[in-house]
């Protein structure tokens, strides 16, 4: 799946519980750790992992087109 659309979903999911289950994303855990808390961590993550397979998928791409311009 596109680095977009993953992040997108992730997102469009998070405000959507945000906005209609505020009880549930206020749920506490652990300590004054919330759901959303939770949400919201499990979120940056996916973010940042997304972002670093994308980037290696992108270099990869790159580098032989690099190659066959050196001389």
């Amino acid at each position: 799946m596109s680095f977009a659309v993953v992040n997108g979903l992730t997102f469009s999911v998070h405000l959507l519980l945000a906005c209609s289950a505020a009880d549930f994303m206020a749920t506490r855990v652990w300590g004054k750790t919330t759901i959303g808390v939770l949400a919201l961590l499990i979120q940056g993550f996916l973010l940042m992992w997304t972002a670093a397979r994308y980037d290696r998928r992108a270099d990869q791409r790159v580098l032989p087109q690099e190659q066959e311009l050196d001389y």
